[in-house]
């Protein structure tokens, strides 16, 4: 994990004087060698087929149309080398969508970064219906592409940021390209525009032999690839522009193809604009300001799906033989071959025009805002924006997007008549995309005329009447279309709003099955707190009555053994008395006999009576000294 995220390093900010520009080649093939690993560590889609045994789903190339025609290929690239293969566990599993959210299989992946900066977001397909060529020239004429339009920030935005100046270009022999641009982007909502500087190194030899495929015969073959790697960095001639938030991405995009049969040699067999073509990109982006961290990796995984499908919605109807910054000819009747050709190819592109006004309009509207290094900051933000910000705000946000869908519909059906256009008849054309049709109205009236002048006398007419009568029936088809449109679209806001209205009762009942369970919850919890405090209670009443109970008994027992030594005490007391007694006894009857011996007289019996009596009072005396 120390090597990858080493590597995700080579996308930090950087200054334009830390650019070694005597050196550009170590430079560039430093970065772009940590791009190769960056890549290679992506986990591929799970259940494919080895590309050696896939087989091509289309037999003709670039039949896409749409998204929806482009097939999410089972084939799978040859794995990388040992040292890369071993990073992808580092991405763990991918994120889990339905089959609804994720009709191209398109496997993305988070990972925490390692530098307090927020997480790494990655995504991988396989992609079948649009070339590798096609997939390439579209990658490279995108800042081209925005660079011509004229207008403020986000101008002329195919994936939703837009190029105000180039401020650097050096081209590296045998390397690549490497570019500074400045950028500006408007996000959703009433949010301060932001602004970006990129260092982009885009080449086609990015990929070594950590990324070959192993061939039957031993060698190996690097497909061909193209990779776009950014970092942000600040350059002295694009200080921070005032009104403008300046905010940054990091990001590395790697297309190539996945060779599904080749000759001994290595050479491809069959065309190999049917080769499948994989799509690989790890971004991380700071849109600046107060935006939290968590409102733009919440709506991330999501939007990445669905930017894959825009994007994929604009390259495979792009042009690429419209030419930027030129102008388109003046059509006259002479030129009904070249008018046949216009109107075969109309659906494809708008003609080049010097107006900016019409160029902006050829460039964005056709175009929906696209998935790429910067697009997860507006539409991430939006994601994001969404999961918790409140319905009016969300709808507030989002509510700029009506005329947008309503006039990429009119787009593909007026680009054929683009040509033959005047000044006037494109802005009558545009008014038209715009305002509600009166059928009483002289506009109106001019093209029943012109239809009813096209069915009486069609052979009178020159080649400009009968070109001015295409277009008003064209322009007349464009504002029944345009009705309908905003039928649809005012039934789909009735629905919206109703839809709206059932969120807000169901968040209703939500919030009272909410309030509901917290009162059942307290209420709970209020019981097990009286139930444990009467417990404690009865555990203190009980110790109250033991501790008592100890104390009576330690009483009887002390009164106990405090009458028993009184009682030992009076026993011995009564012993010592008796043993007295019989001292005394035996001291009168020796006197009592010694006096008889002596033969003494009443007198002297007289006397021994009172020496007896004296004797019995002194025991007495004695007794009671005692007790």
């Amino acid at each position: 994990m120390a090597e990858l995220h080493e590597a995700l390093k080579a996308l930090s900010p950087t200054g334009w004087s830390d650019v070694p520009l005597d050196d550009l080649d170590a430079y560039m093939t430093a970065l772009l060698s940590s791009g190769e690993l960056i890549c290679n560590s992506i986990p591929p889609p799970a259940e494919g087929t080895a590309f050696h045994e896939a087989k091509p789903h289309f037999e003709q190339p670039n039949g896409a149309t749409s998204h929806k025609d482009v097939h999410p290929s089972t084939a799978r690239s040859y794995p990388p080398g040992k040292e890369h293969e071993d990073l992808q566990k580092n991405w763990g599993k991918a994120m889990k969508f339905s089959a609804k959210e994720n009709p191209l299989n398109i496997a993305v992946y988070k990972m925490a970064g390692h530098d307090r900066h927020g997480a790494w977001f990655a995504r991988r397909s396989v992609h079948e219906g649009l070339g590798f060529t096609k997939f390439k020239n579209a990658m490279k004429r995108e800042f081209a592409e925005s660079m011509a339009v004229e207008g403020g920030p986000g101008s002329g935005s195919i994936r939703g940021i837009g190029v105000d100046t180039r401020l650097e270009s050096r081209e590296v022999e045998g390397v690549g390209a490497l570019e500074v641009y400045q950028l500006s982007a408007q996000f959703p909502g009433p949010t301060t525009p932001r602004e970006f500087i990129p260092l982009l190194i885009t080449s086609d030899n990015a990929m070594t032999n950590l990324s070959a495929a192993k061939l039957s015969n031993g060698s190996s073959h690097v497909p061909r690839s193209h990779m776009i790697l950014s970092r942000p960095i600040t350059h002295p001639d694009a200080p921070e522009r005032p009104g403008y938030i300046r905010g940054k991405y990091e990001s590395v995009e790697l297309i190539r193809e996945i060779p599904l049969a080749q000759s001994k040699s290595g050479d491809s067999v069959g065309d190999p604009e049917l080769n499948p073509v994989e799509w690989i990109m790890i971004t991380r982006s700071d849109p600046g300001g107060g935006i939290p961290r968590f409102m733009v990796d919440r709506g991330t995984p999501s939007t990445m799906l669905g930017d894959v499908h825009k994007w994929l919605d604009w390259a495979t109807v792009l042009n690429e033989n419209e030419e930027l910054g030129t102008q388109a000819p003046d059509k006259g009747p002479a030129d009904t071959e070249e008018t046949k050709s216009a109107e075969a190819d109309g659906n494809k592109g708008l003609e080049a025009t010097a107006d900016p006004t019409i160029r902006k309009r050829a460039s964005t509207e056709p175009v929906p805002q696209q998935e790429g290094v910067v697009s997860h900051l507006t539409q991430a933000l939006e994601a994001g924006i969404d999961a918790y910000a409140p319905t009016m705000v969300s709808s507030y946000m989002h509510g700029r997007m009506d005329s947008q869908d309503i006039d990429s519909d009119s787009s593909s059906v007026s680009s054929s008549s683009g040509s033959f256009m005047s000044a006037n008849e494109r802005h009558s054309v545009a008014a038209a995309e715009d305002l509600p049709v009166d059928k009483d109205s002289p506009a109106a009236s001019s093209q029943v005329s012109l239809a009813s002048v096209d069915t009486k006398s069609s052979k009178n007419l020159t080649q400009h009447d009968k070109e001015v009568i295409k277009l008003a029936k064209q322009r007349d088809k464009l504002d029944r279309k345009l009705a309908k449109k905003r039928q649809e679209e005012e039934a789909r806001l009735k629905k919206t709003m109703e839809s709206e209205n059932g969120e807000q009762e169901k968040a209703k009942e939500r919030h009272e099955r909410e309030v509901k369970k917290s009162e059942e919850r307290h209420r709970r919890e209020m019981e097990k707190l009286e139930a444990k405090k009467e417990k404690e209670a009865r555990k203190a009443e009980e110790k109250r009555h033991k501790r008592d109970e100890r104390g009576i008994v330690s009483r009887v027992t002390r009164e106990r053994d405090e009458f028993r030594s009184q009682a030992e005490l009076l026993k011995r007391e009564v012993e010592l008395l008796h043993q007295q007694v019989g001292e005394l006894q035996k001291e009168n009857t020796g006197l009592a006999s010694r006096l008889g011996q002596l033969g003494v007289t009443d007198g002297g019996n007289s006397a021994a009576r009172r020496s007896s009596t004296s004797l019995s009072s002194r025991s007495r005396e004695n007794s009671k000294t005692k007790k």
